[in-house]
């Protein structure tokens, strides 16, 4: 079940408005180089598993300034290395404690050389903050936009009421994206937040898509019955299930077994009652 196979462009990327690819699967890094604090034990094995995914076809990679206090970004910078970077789409996400206007564009920069790259495909807001206006935040964020360190912009864990204001502090820029927590277990998201992110042209990235590994470990006779029925395993039907919705998955990164795993999720698709019955 764990076929290691080279995913195609076309299985695994879906077009946004700007006419740019996003893959439909990506990469997680919590927990590679650390997590709130640094964490340096696991580097070369982790940079080891993002370029064994890379060379798989995972081309995107989800990371954030707050991981490891900086180093996952480092870990990142030095997995893609010797890849050319127009092929590889990476998120990262700037913490709501430099949401300040001046905060924003210095966490910006210390990503970036981190990262050894000139700019990030999407750069996010992590987690919305009530002490800095967003208004502010989103000034930095179009500058970083206009001047190309960003090529989108958007945000993580908005509600539909934040992604209204944010796009109304927006002179001419787009929020593209919306990340998260969004799986079988999880779905409050469907109520509100990804319908209107459809209906908007908003990406949606899933964080935790296999929620934190109790889908694959869960009893779940119906999600079983469809592993058997297309003999794949539990968390590539619940990974496919979210893909076929077009919304990005980006399961944590933790082995390469599981990224073998995680690429037998796309290529294929379950009948339409059976994504129903899910």
């Amino acid at each position: 079940m764990f076929e290691d196979k080279i995913l195609n462009k076309k299985s695994r990327t879906e077009g946004l408005s700007n006419g740019v690819n996003i893959p439909l699967l990506g990469m997680g890094t919590w927990g590679m180089g650390g997590k709130y604090k640094k964490d340096p034990s696991n580097i070369d094995e982790s940079v080891k598993i993002l370029r064994a995914g890379l060379d798989m076809g995972i081309k995107l990679i989800d990371v954030a300034e707050l991981y490891g206090l900086g180093l996952t970004e480092e870990i990142v910078g030095e997995a893609i290395a010797g890849y050319a970077r127009e092929d590889i789409f990476i998120i990262s996400k700037v913490w709501k404690t430099n949401l300040r206007y001046d905060d924003v564009l210095k966490a910006m920069q210390g990503s970036l050389e981190r990262l050894k790259t000139d700019y990030v495909d999407f750069y996010l807001i992590h987690w919305p903050s009530e002490e800095i206006p967003l208004s502010e935040t989103m000034r930095a964020m179009e500058r970083l936009a206009d001047e190309g360190l960003a090529r989108d912009i958007g945000v993580s864990n908005f509600s539909v009421e934040l992604l209204k204001e944010a796009q109304s502090h927006l002179k001419h820029a787009k929020i593209a994206a919306n990340q998260i927590e969004y799986s079988l277990i999880e779905r409050s998201a469907e109520k509100d937040v990804i319908p209107y992110c459809k209906e908007n042209g908003i990406k949606v990235i899933a964080y935790r898509p296999l929620a934190r590994g109790n889908i694959a470990s869960s009893q779940n006779k119906a999600l079983e019955a469809l592993a058997q029925k297309y003999n794949k395993t539990p968390a590539q039907i619940a990974l496919n299930w979210i893909t076929s919705k077009e919304i990005v998955a980006i399961p944590k990164a933790g082995s390469i077994a599981h990224l073998r795993e995680n690429c037998g999720a796309l290529g294929w698709k379950m009948s339409e009652a059976d994504y129903i019955a899910l």
